[in-house]
């Protein structure tokens, strides 16, 4: 009967109450501390939002929105609370004697999946889309353990960033000196099966060779022109047994031989060359210049890859430091009140509204 007259007051009125005890009169105060950050690739270009992320494209970097949103998760992950744990007393951090029963971590020795959920309570990361700024906010009982907390978060936040720059790093390099190792492979591989042919064929170039010996008729009918123009001269104003004219003849024989002799040595060579020979002889030439093309192109590649592992190819900036927070901007009691009781408010009017239409119902 008590209960039915008091129905709001117990329902509403008396755990607001209790709440505001606990919070104006139990609840510790957390402490948070906030730092923003930016990660950035190089690049010839960038665009974004705001006056900092012109200033970052104006000087040769791009939003790296993917390695932004790893670094985000990260900080939310085992990897970093396990991280924490080496470098900061975390659990006890979190156990401060000032705490409330609440509020604090309930386990002295908590197991890692719950000091993560605990962790991701009092420690979070936003990724800003627009303006491309991570904010990183952490809370505890002290001031001075929420700023430890944040730059440490950033300490291993720069550390993920040059692991990755090391990864992208090496796999550059590894991938260029592969295909240069495959490149002095063919240029081999071209140079054996050129060399190869010569040895069998025992002929360095078969168009070249045959080349070499038209132009070497060439001059020597050139040659034997100009000696029978000279005799033709001489025996004008000589008689036939001058030694002049017997030079003469005796070159022009000569000569005769010897264009007969390499019309011969072409001939045999043409017929000793078959048009498969010529075939093969292209395509080895043609392979051995491809395989040289590519050792040059894979040599530039490496020497661009080593040029690049020079230079840090991802960036995190700190753009606002931790902070050591001077009041306690939690919990907020009065605004928690406050949606403890309209909450309450309105699920009691929700059970009246459905008990007096049963109600009426009924009768």
């Amino acid at each position: 009967m008590f209960f039915r007259r008091n129905t709001f007051k117990m329902t509403v009125l008396l755990p607001t109450l209790l709440a505001a005890l606990y919070l104006y009169g139990v609840a510790a105060p957390q402490y948070e501390s906030e730092a923003r950050f930016l990660v950035r690739g190089r690049s010839g270009g960038g665009s974004g939002g705001g006056g900092m992320s012109e200033m970052m494209a104006s000087a040769g970097f791009k939003p790296a929105s993917e390695d932004a949103m790893g670094v985000r998760d990260y900080l939310e992950s085992h990897d970093a609370v396990d991280a924490l744990r080496h470098r900061l007393p975390l659990v006890e951090i979190f156990r401060r004697p000032e705490a409330d029963p609440l509020a604090r971590l309930w386990w002295s020795n908590p197991t890692s999946e719950r000091l993560l959920d605990y962790f991701r309570r009092m420690a979070t990361a936003e990724y800003d889309t627009t303006s491309g700024i991570s904010t990183l906010r952490v809370r505890s009982f002290r001031p001075e353990d929420s700023k430890a907390i944040a730059g440490q978060l950033l300490t291993l936040s720069e550390e993920l960033v040059n692991r990755l720059n090391r990864r992208m790093q090496e796999d550059g390099l590894r991938v260029a000196q592969e295909d240069l190792t495959r490149a002095e492979a063919r240029v081999t591989a071209a140079q054996l099966a050129m060399a190869g042919f010569r040895e069998r064929e025992k002929a360095l170039d078969p168009a070249r060779s045959a080349a070499l010996a038209v132009d070497t008729i060439g001059q020597l009918e050139g040659s034997l022109a100009q000696a029978r123009a000279e005799l033709s001269e001489v025996q004008r104003f000589a008689r036939s047994d001058n030694p002049r004219v017997t030079q003469l003849r005796n070159r022009i024989e000569g000569l005769t031989g010897q264009i007969a002799d390499q019309r011969r040595r072409l001939g045999s060579r043409e017929e000793g060359v078959s048009q498969q020979q010529f075939d093969e002889y292209e395509r080895l030439s043609v392979e051995r210049d491809l395989a040289r093309a590519h050792l040059a192109s894979a040599t530039a590649s490496l020497e661009r890859a080593r040029s690049e592992a020079l230079r840090q190819q991802l960036f995190l900036m700190r753009v606002v430091e931790p902070n050591l927070a001077e009041y306690a901007r939690y919990p907020k009691s009065t605004l928690s009140v406050i949606y403890v009781f309209a909450c309450l408010s309105v699920l009691y009017g929700l059970a009246w509204l459905l008990i007096a239409g049963m109600r009426e119902h009924a009768s």
